[in-house]
């Protein structure tokens, strides 16, 4: 073994501290990748990735259900801690690699398993994700109609004897008893008031008798509004359980088909196709949602329904239920841990101010979400108040509140047409620019792209079956929900305690030119492993069987969504495995970075290796050892 001393004098024109980085020197990606046209184009398309139809149907109920203000206060809080440093970690490795959710695992040869998952993950949620755009899509068409279908009892769409339509003088009995519990719950009567005996949910309540009587006397015994009987009978012809199937709605299929023929043109050019898209489908919902506050704020009763959004139950903050559907709701509104947003950054210059973009993304997607909100419940207080209902009547939580309440309130308003279209637009675009390529391969995209798209068409037909919307649920809370939680636990961990939060932040003080500070590099190493590792300890020991519809799953679905999260999270030790037979006796280079690590561009790798040898240091080599062979097995004891 011969100990020579070597230097790169024609690659290292400054030190990384001559001006804070070695950004003056050439660091775009090699030439044949591609590259965001502009910087415009980078940050549209990653707020068009973060924000999606969980803004609208999702936070706004999470929030009322969770405490209102106390709620947004936990998910500001976590939004802090742990949503923007996990965004700006995602973008930020991105960038400095050049590479996708495959390939950043170089950094730490034995997390390759957690780069799999990532990609798994996003197909997951591709799949049933593009359902539910399908259903907006749907009821697009439906708003077309001349008069909009849910607003009345129609026996062509197959209304029977059980739907009534809501309105001042008209109310279900099952709608009246829940009005009295929530009005008597807590109430305490100081004078000799006669009471009725109401029992509600296995509770007896005391009711005023008058006050029980007039009530009673003028409600109906059916139980479904038209809203609902349309979405249930006529739109997915829900059986009764996911034991039941049914078939397949074939106008459901083709609107799903449409969707995703929609989906291939916009990607089947990469992001040469997908950065022109998103100049209309991520600002245009935005005019949309301005639009319906404005108008959702001047009607009647608006500020009762922003009361229960925004008015905080602060005993709530001391419940982790909160706290772990605040996580949850984090996780999936910022698409972490699906390697989306590393695949979207590595499209862009190396030098690209980054810490920018990732403080105004993720701050730009809460207030969508505040404003979504607004839009939601400003409408449904004002159908509250017409009413003469407790505005917890008649919210729904999830698709429920999106397909079944929300349109039923704005059924009331003038010209419920103009309004279904907007609402139902605004929905559809922010679904299809949540869609994003993952790229495995570099030739024949649009050939890939196509067999892809319709693969993954094919994959989601049970979603459009008769029983279709009890698989869609499954998916979304295994796939979207306990497993999105999975990946981004052991992505942060792995990067931040395997292959370390300090050398991490030296990548990007060599790519932008400033150390990160002891914020991010705090909520880095020990704040976001440890709040996302002790959420899913308690989702683990937490978890109740799922239902749909108050219809309890069997077990065997249960099961089924299981091996849905297992399929992806077993990806994380199976090729940690593989990668143990592959390394062999050298397991130990699991733990340290390939030899090939680094930024894609070779120039800028070779700078990157150069002030990691600061600048010159005493290598141990053979003879017949070369200059391309320095990698990371080669550098200082001190880098490691």
């Amino acid at each position: 073994m011969v100990f020579l001393e070597i230097k790169l004098p024609e690659l290292v024109t400054q030190s990384k501290y001559n001006n804070g980085s070695a950004a003056s020197e050439p660091k775009d990606k090699p030439p044949d990748r591609d590259m965001w046209g502009s910087k415009a184009e980078f940050l549209l398309s990653c707020i068009g990735l973060a924000v999606g139809i969980g803004n609208v149907w999702r936070f706004p109920y999470l929030a009322y259900q969770n405490g209102g203000a106390a709620f947004i206060v936990a998910y500001v809080i976590l939004l802090l801690l742990v949503g923007k440093p996990h965004f700006f970690a995602e973008l930020a490795i991105g960038q400095f690699t050049g590479t996708g959710a495959f390939a950043i695992w170089k950094c730490l040869p034995i997390g390759k398993g957690i780069g799999v998952a990532m990609v798994m993950l996003s197909i997951m949620i591709a799949i049933y994700y593009n359902v539910i755009m399908c259903y907006t899509l749907y009821y697009i068409g439906q708003s077309l109609r001349s008069e909009v279908p849910w607003k009345e009892c129609r026996s062509w769409w197959g209304a029977d004897q059980n739907c009534y339509v809501r309105n001042p003088n008209v109310s279900s009995c099952r709608e009246v008893a829940q009005n009295f519990a929530n009005k008597y719950a807590v109430y305490n009567m100081s004078d000799n008031t006669s009471l009725a005996n109401m029992t509600w949910d296995g509770n007896v309540y005391g009711v005023p008798e008058t006050e029980f009587t007039e009530a009673f006397s003028n409600c109906v015994n059916a139980t479904q509004t038209a809203s609902e009987q349309f979405w249930e009978r006529y739109v997915l012809q829900l059986t009764s359980g996911i034991d039941e199937l049914g078939i397949i709605k074939w106008d459901l299929a083709i609107t799903l088909f449409v969707c995703w023929t929609i989906v291939f043109f916009g990607l089947m050019k990469g992001i040469k196709s997908s950065g022109k898209v998103v100049y209309f489908t991520a600002t245009f919902p935005y005019v949309i949602l301005i639009i319906l506050v404005i108008y959702g704020c001047t009607l009647p009763g608006a500020m009762e329904g922003v009361k229960y959004l925004f008015i905080p139950e602060w005993k709530k903050l001391l419940e982790i239920e909160v706290w772990r559907a605040a996580v949850e709701q984090l996780i999936f509104s910022l698409s972490l841990g699906c390697g989306s947003l590393v695949m979207y950054a590595s499209y862009n210059k190396f030098d690209n101010k980054l810490y920018r973009d990732a403080v105004f993304v993720s701050s730009l997607d809460f207030a969508t979400s505040l404003m979504s909100g607004l839009v939601i419940f400003t409408v449904l207080g004002h159908m509250a108040t017409e009413m003469g209902m407790d505005i917890r009547t008649v919210a729904k939580g999830g698709q429920g509140l999106a397909f079944v309440t929300y349109p039923e309130a704005l059924s009331r308003l003038p010209v419920p047409q103009l309004w279904s279209v907007l609402f139902f637009f605004m929905l559809f675009l922010l679904a299809i620019d949540s869609e994003c390529t993952i790229e495995l391969v570099k030739s024949k995209k649009v050939v890939i792209t196509l067999v892809t798209c319709f693969m993954f068409f094919l994959i989601g037909l049970p979603c459009v079956m008769q029983g279709g919307q009890y698989v869609l649920n499954l998916m979304d809370t295994y796939s979207g929900g306990m497993t999105c939680v999975f990946v981004a636990t052991f992505e942060i961990t792995a990067l931040m305690w395997g292959y370390g939060a300090e050398r991490f932040a030296d990548d990007i003080e060599f790519m932008l030119g400033f150390r990160p500070n002891i914020y991010w590099r705090l909520c880095w190493k020990y704040i976001s492993p440890i709040v996302l590792w002790f959420v899913l300890i308690y989702s683990l020991f937490t978890h109740t069987i799922i239902k749909y519809g108050g219809v309890d799953y069997p077990m065997w679905a249960e099961r089924v969504g299981w091996c849905l999260v297992m399929v992806t999270v077993l990806q994380i030790p199976i090729w940690a495995v593989v990668q143990l037979v592959r390394y062999g006796k050298n397991w130990r280079m699991l733990f340290r970075p390939d030899p090939d690590w680094g930024p894609s561009n070779i120039e800028t790798r070779h700078l990157y290796y150069s002030h990691l040898l600061a600048p010159a240091t005493t290598i141990p080599t053979s003879v017949t050892e070369g200059i391309v062979n320095i990698g990371m097995d080669t550098l200082s004891e001190d880098f490691r």
